[in-house]
């Protein structure tokens, strides 16, 4: 043993300059990067107000959505990213239902607000849209009024790998349904949600968040293309005409192939989905704490592609020695509402000290950073879990604009 400690001690002077520098590189980045984000992004919230009749599939939704890939302050660039803590921007779609009113919102930066609302406006002339303050700021503030106030959480994540999508507006056939179908007898898989969030009551909130950034890093295209050569070197395609198979795929496995080859056309987004309930104590309910831990998401989700199911929540304890000093609880539930106001995301830092980090552990996490794998979903996976509804939607939770825009006469006298 002291053998041991004598070639440590010795060799002191080659691994404590080696584990100082990478302490101090990953200090410097992580400054650089905070700095960067605290003081280079900021944001508007966009309130959509919806106009009577949307005669438009989720493909409308789909180009906004298209327009939030934004790069943003070099943050694509080695140079800028390393030197200069450049970050790609986020932006986030949210969906909210106060006391049973429903209503929309997009959380962008300033850098492309007025892109976002002419494009907007491009796909559907007869909205609103509004700058407004943070909705959550009405709402009292949970870390101070626990007495009066309790709150349930929950982050979402895929159930299967990112290459395969969830069930989008094109399998439901709303691509192909505008000018075709009446408005009831589309199917809009948004549309039980809309209908449960105008189910709330007076004194409860909830609030559900999609925070986006551009994917430019991860590998999932690469991994689609392995599936696809794997599942199709097993078995020949089924062709409608013939009269005679051999080994094949099956439809399920067409249709997850055709699905997957789809996602690779369009523009894909690393995604953070985070729900949060609020309520007054009297009126808090089990039964919308339900809601988030099972059937929020299950019209999106299918057998033979992916599914979006519950990743944590506030409420992880089933006995009473997980929490036998009964902390946890109220720690986990202040977590979640903070991480909600905050959009906290991408950027978080190791040693944000409103998390319950310990000074020894955000020097390891700076030593041995680990790289968090975040969701990733397409703008058509985007757009069906966050467009505006037509008319198949006849809850009347959702506020909409009587009056329809158009350009006056052009013989009106001057």
């Amino acid at each position: 043993m002291n053998f041991l400690w004598n070639i440590f001690a010795q060799t002191a002077f080659i691994w404590v300059p080696i584990i100082l520098g990478i302490i101090s590189w990953r200090l410097y980045m992580e400054y650089q990067r905070q700095r960067y984000v605290s003081n280079k992004i900021s944001y508007v919230m966009l309130e959509i107000n919806i106009p009577k009749d949307v005669h438009k599939s989720p493909e409308a939704m789909e180009i906004i959505i298209d327009v939030l890939h934004h790069m943003g302050g070099g943050g694509m660039s080695w140079r800028h990213r390393v030197w200069m803590g450049a970050q790609l921007h986020p932006a986030s779609l949210e969906i909210i239902s106060v006391e049973g009113s429903v209503y929309f919102f997009m959380r962008v930066s300033t850098q492309i607000a007025q892109l976002v609302k002419s494009t907007i406006y491009s796909q559907y002339p007869n909205v609103e849209i509004n700058e407004v303050d943070d909705y959550t700021k009405y709402v009292p503030n949970y870390n101070f009024h626990q007495h009066s106030w309790d709150v349930y959480g929950a982050d979402f994540k895929l159930s299967g790998p990112n290459f395969l999508p969830i069930k989008t507006y094109i399998d439901y056939g709303l691509d192909k349904a505008v000018g075709s179908l009446e408005e009831e007898q589309k199917i809009d898989p948004l549309t039980p949600l809309l209908e449960y969030l105008g189910t709330l009551r007076a004194g409860e909130q909830i609030w559900l968040q999609f925070i986006v950034r551009a994917d430019g890093f991860s590998n999932w295209r690469d991994q689609a293309k392995e599936y696809i050569k794997e599942k199709i070197g097993k078995a020949s395609m089924i062709s409608d005409d013939e009269t005679f198979q051999t080994v094949r795929l099956s439809h399920g496995e067409q249709e997850q192939i055709k699905a997957i080859e789809r996602s690779l056309s369009k523009l894909a987004f690393e995604t953070v989905i985070r729900g949060v309930y609020i309520a007054k104590k009297d009126d808090f309910k089990k039964t919308s704490v339900g809601f988030f831990k099972n059937p929020i998401f299950k019209p999106f989700n299918s057998q033979y592609l992916n599914s979006i199911r519950k990743k944590s929540d506030s409420d992880p304890i089933d006995w009473v020695w997980q929490d036998i000093t009964g902390l946890k609880g109220p720690r986990l539930k202040r977590d979640f509402f903070n991480a909600y106001v905050a959009r906290s995301s991408f950027y978080g830092s190791p040693f944000d000290f409103s998390r319950p980090s310990t000074l020894p552990s955000a020097f390891f996490q700076l030593l041995f950073p680990k790289k968090e794998e975040h969701m990733v979903l397409t703008s058509e996976e985007l757009a069906t879990l966050f467009h505006i509804p037509g008319r198949v939607s006849e809850t009347t939770s959702v506020a909409r604009i009587d009056a329809t825009k158009s350009e006056p006469p052009v013989n009106l006298p001057l």
